[in-house]
């Protein structure tokens, strides 16, 4: 027999719920970052590993799982107060079924996302003669991408890109940005005005750009026009992926991040196959 949360149970029930539920599925996404960073860690040379290779693996799980716990705690508190909506939330919270709502939406949520892959690609061979350096299509060492290395940044991707970034940026950040400017700006009645909702759309897609900084600096040197490619493409799927978290939910966002990812790889993989 199953149980549920209805909207009568203990706030603090409804909460603690809500919280494992979606915490646990962004921690899904934390876990495929140990692909990576074991690679990161093995190209390094020995004298420079401190700790053994576990150690230092889930040291460096630890930052992205508190960044998740304050994301996925700021959403649960927040979302629903300013009509922000995930339907895993509304689920535990009150029953209802997650299914019939997200279906009507699938199709939609796969086009914009491939649509979006395609945009970036196409922006992506646009500024590259500019920037100086081939990056769509080489790894990290400059070696052209094989089969396994697509395949593990599309399970990357789906499961980091899809389902924690939008917890991390969408759930967390945007929401918080939206319910501040609602009770400091708009103090509290109705819904939020959409202007507030457009910043908080496009403030947390900004951050989401500058947040790829830090793994382009990996593979190259960060040149003013580098800058902004990373900040402009990445920000564009922060205003889409925002968009739909505001007028559809927040699982339909996933689902379109998450195939954005899908369609890099197969541009990427009918290049590797071509050439």
């Amino acid at each position: 027999m199953t149980t549920q949360t209805h909207p009568d149970a203990p706030t603090e029930l409804r909460f603690g719920k809500t919280f494992l539920a979606l915490f646990g599925l962004g921690f899904i996404g934390v876990l495929s970052l140990i692909p990576l960073i074991i690679s990161q860690v093995e190209a390094l040379p020995p004298e420079l590993l401190s700790q053994p290779l576990p150690v230092i693996v889930l040291l460096s799980l630890i930052n992205p799982l508190i960044l998740l716990a304050l994301s996925v705690a700021i959403g649960t508190l927040l979302a629903h107060r300013i009509g922000l909506r995930s339907l895993i939330a509304e689920k535990v919270r009150t029953g209802a079924a997650i299914w019939p709502h997200l279906r009507p939406q699938l199709v939609t949520a796969i086009m914009v996302g491939l649509i979006f892959s395609v945009a970036v690609l196409g922006l992506d061979a646009l500024l590259d003669p500019f920037a100086g350096t081939e990056l769509a299509n080489t790894t990290p060492n400059g070696e052209t991408p094989t089969l396994g290395s697509l395949l593990q940044q599309l399970v990357l991707g789906v499961l980091y890109g899809g389902i924690t970034e939008e917890l991390l940026l969408r759930w967390g950040v945007m929401t918080l940005l939206a319910w501040l400017g609602w009770r400091l700006l708009q103090r509290g009645p109705g819904a939020p005005h959409p202007a507030l909702i457009w910043t908080a759309i496009v403030l947390a897609a900004l951050l989401f750009g500058l947040g790829h900084l830090p793994a382009m600096a990996s593979l190259v040197a960060l040149t003013p026009l580098i800058i902004f490619r990373t900040v402009l493409l990445n920000a564009l799927g922060g205003l889409i992926f925002g968009w739909l978290y505001w007028r559809r939910s927040l699982e339909v966002a996933m689902v379109a991040h998450a195939a954005g990812h899908v369609g890099f790889f197969l541009v990427n993989l009918g290049l590797l196959i071509v050439g």
